[in-house]
């Protein structure tokens, strides 16, 4: 028999979590959400201070990058989460909307619709979310310390880092409720499982679209059978079994929405045929829509970390280790922060740490990279993890600013503010000082923000792979809805963009069948 729902999102991860949630609102609207990774989900993902234990573990993609000339030719972690609730179970939990001349930038850049004042109000929306303030109650004291050496240097203090121009140094808003992460998983899809009409299936990779045509009208999918074994709590809706092992079609009425993310999502495109003919031929893909930009314009914010031991033993953790944080301009005339100076009240190296446990790190990023890589199909095994190339430190501008973030970090800790919690800087360490030094040791050490973006960018123009509305171009009933349309991603951490595309999406497809909003 035919399995047909009214719409199918290809990924539980953020955005599927939100689109989910907002679908399924409608008790006569059919939605089916497919995941690639395992139901039950790590008791360390409800731990606000786990949430490193999660990396390259069994709900993360593990993906690495190809060798990064910029980086001396190194290979990056690039975690991705695999579960439900994706990536949102791995990231650190700031709740940072990014600066507004971020959303003005992707409307001159042909997202019209995306000016920060249309976005605000999807924004305004997350802020009814349980969430907690890193600065009330619970704050480690050597996050405060880190707040006021940024005021002894004169960077302003900052209230609220999303309520309007950010530069200056703060608390972060975290997505933390009594104590427990509340990401996409717990804020979304649970508590919308119970809903008839929503049908999760996990262990079920997507491994292409069916276009017919013109139209996009389902998914194939192979079904696994679910890891045995495996400890921590299940998600579950209220549909119990999964379809037999193997290989599976199902359609959509009215639309397939791709959420896989940055990596997953323009992977699954051109297994489709959907990408640059000149790349897809090649792998034996037939072309379904010519659409060369399809996973260029992949990027991602870019850190490092220096290092200090404390003169004070350093409190055990009780949130997320990453409180406070410092944005800034790396120079004058500039309409937004473009650096991000986060405060982790925890060695950033696990080997330091291991001599040095009472060690804290400032982690430099630059936040407004001009770095382009890109991410194509290794072959055409649907199975196969794709290249993943996010170019770091490609553009020179990205290299000097971060040895700029690194220097700051460095006057950061040597402020009287800080001095019971810097003994001894550790990393870079004292004997790094030329300009040359500092450019290998950043070379050496700089590594993935995890705020992986932009690989099917939305525009107007010819590379561009998605319109504002988020369809595809050229193709009926198929949309991408994650970080992946992202023209750029935005100045600080980017889980929160990610929620309000998803938020937008939601009603940009309601209206599309003719149901309005308030």
């Amino acid at each position: 028999m035919k399995e047909e729902f009214d719409y199918v999102v290809v990924g539980a991860g953020a955005a599927g979590s939100v689109l989910a949630h907002r679908l399924s609102e409608d008790p006569d609207t059919r939605v089916l959400v497919l995941e690639a990774g395992p139901r039950r989900i790590p008791a360390e993902v409800d731990d606000p201070a786990a949430w490193y234990r999660l990396l390259d573990g069994r709900i993360d993609w593990k993906y690495r990058s190809v060798p990064q000339p910029g980086l001396g030719g190194r290979i990056t972690r690039e975690p991705r989460g695999r579960a439900p609730g994706g990536s949102s179970n791995l990231y650190l939990m700031m709740h940072v909307r990014g600066h507004p001349s971020d959303y003005d930038n992707w409307a001159y850049q042909g997202a019209s619709g995306w000016s920060y004042r249309e976005v605000r109000p999807y924004f305004e929306r997350l802020a009814t979310l349980p969430a907690a303030n890193a600065g009330q109650g619970e704050a480690n004291p050597a996050s405060q310390a880190f707040i006021d050496a940024c005021a002894e240097l004169g960077h302003d203090r900052v209230a609220d880092f999303n309520a309007g121009d950010m530069s200056g140094a703060g608390w972060h808003h975290l997505d933390v409720a009594d104590g427990r992460r509340r990401g996409a998983l717990a804020s979304y899809l649970e508590p919308a499982l119970q809903r008839p009409n929503l049908t999760l299936r996990t262990s079920a990779h997507t491994v292409g679209l069916v276009v017919i045509g013109d139209t996009c009208v389902g998914v194939e999918y192979l079904q696994r059978p679910e890891p045995a074994g495996a400890d921590g709590r299940e998600v579950r809706d209220s549909h119990g079994e999964h379809p037999r092992a193997g290989m599976h079609q199902v359609y959509a009425a009215r639309e397939v929405i791709v959420a896989c993310g940055a990596i997953e999502s323009p992977k699954l495109l051109m297994l489709s045929g959907i990408g640059d003919p000149d790349r897809l031929r090649p792998q034996g893909i037939g072309v379904t829509a010519a659409l060369p930009g399809v996973g260029e314009n992949f990027h991602n914010h870019v850190l490092t970390a220096v290092m200090a031991e404390s003169r004070t033993p350093v409190p055990a953790p009780r949130q997320n280790l990453s409180e406070s944080a410092l944005f800034t301009c790396s120079g004058p005339g500039l309409p937004g922060p473009d650096l991000q100076l986060a405060f982790v009240h925890v060695p950033f190296d696990p080997a330091i740490g291991q001599e040095h446990p009472d060690t804290v790190s400032v982690l430099p990023g630059v936040v407004r990279p001009a770095s382009r890589g890109w991410v194509r199909l290794a072959h055409a095994d649907p199975l196969a993890k794709p290249l993943v190339n996010p170019n770091y430190l490609g553009d020179r501008s990205d290299l000097e600013r971060l040895m700029q973030g690194v220097r700051l970090a460095r006057e950061i800790i040597g402020t009287s503010a800080f001095s019971p919690w810097n003994k001894q800087e550790l990393s870079p360490g004292p004997a790094v000082t030329a300009d040359e030094d500092l450019r290998a040791f950043v070379r050496r050490t700089a590594d993935s923000y995890h705020h992986q973006a932009g690989s099917c960018r939305m525009g107007t123009d010819d590379l561009s792979v998605v319109d504002p509305q988020l369809r595809v171009h050229g193709l009926r009933g198929l949309r991408v809805v994650d970080a992946s349309v992202m023209p750029a991603v935005p100045s600080g951490n980017c889980h929160s963009a990610v929620l309000m595309i998803a938020e937008r999406a939601a009603d940009l497809i309601t209206e599309a069948r003719g149901v309005s909003h308030d």
